[in-house]
C-alpha cells in the first residue's frame, strides 16, 4: 500500500464498466448497457479522484456503514473539496452495482461511479484484493485519494468484514 503514496496511480490499460443513473433521463427504467472506461483516461480526465474499494454490494458492511457516507457527503465532496469523481469499486457485475447504487439513492452518477473490477484486475495491481480462495479475489475495504493521477493517500482495513475506519468518508475528507 505505502507503495502507491505519491505515485501515479498505475492502472495501465486496465478498464472497468459501470451504469450510468439519471432520474432525469425518461429512459432510466430501461436496461442499459454497461459503459466500458480506460482506467487511464479516465484518472487523467478528472483532476481529482476518490476510489474507494467495496468488498460486494449489498453486504451488510458495506451497504450499512461504508459506503453510504460517501452517498451522504458527496455534495461536501464536490462542492467543498472540488472532487470530481467518487468512484466504488467491487468485482460484481455492473448491473449488481447499479441495483445497488439506486438502492443506496444514488440519483445521477454524474460525480459518483459503481465500477466494476472484473477478476480484481485493478484491486490486485494495487495490492488492495481480498483473497477469499481458490484464486478467487473480491475488492478489499479501502479508499485512496489521487490527485492530478498521484495517490495521495491510501488506506486499507486490516478486517474488512466489519472495520470503516481508514476507508471511510471521513479518512478521506482529512486527507484531501
Amino acid at each position: 500500500m505505502s507503495d502507491l503514496l505519491n505515485k501515479p496511480l498505475p492502472t495501465g490499460d486496465l478498464k472497468f464498466q459501470w451504469i450510468d443513473i439519471d432520474e432525469q433521463d425518461p429512459n432510466q427504467e430501461s436496461c442499459k448497457m454497461p459503459q466500458t472506461e480506460e482506467w487511464s483516461k479516465f484518472i487523467a480526465q478528472n483532476k481529482t479522484v476518490v476510489l474507494t474499494g467495496a468488498p460486494a454490494a449489498f453486504s451488510p458492511t458495506c451497504s450499512i456503514n461504508h459506503i453510504p457516507d460517501y452517498v451522504s457527503y458527496l455534495g461536501e465532496l464536490v462542492k467543498d473539496k472540488k472532487v470530481d469523481q467518487v468512484v466504488v469499486v467491487t468485482v460484481d457485475n455492473p448491473f449488481a452495482n447499479q441495483a445497488w447504487a439506486k438502492s443506496l439513492g444514488v440519483k445521477n452518477t454524474a460525480h459518483i461511479k459503481f465500477a466494476s473490477d472484473a477478476g480484481a484486475k485493478l484491486v490486485r495491481k494495487l495490492g488492495l484484493e481480498l483473497p477469499v480462495g481458490d484464486d478467487v479475489y473480491w475488492s478489499g475495504r479501502w479508499a485512496a485519494v489521487v490527485k492530478n493521477g498521484v495517490v495521495t493517500y491510501v488506506g486499507k482495513e486490516k478486517n474488512p468484514a466489519t472495520d470503516v475506519t481508514v476507508s471511510s468518508v471521513e479518512s478521506v475528507l482529512a486527507h484531501l
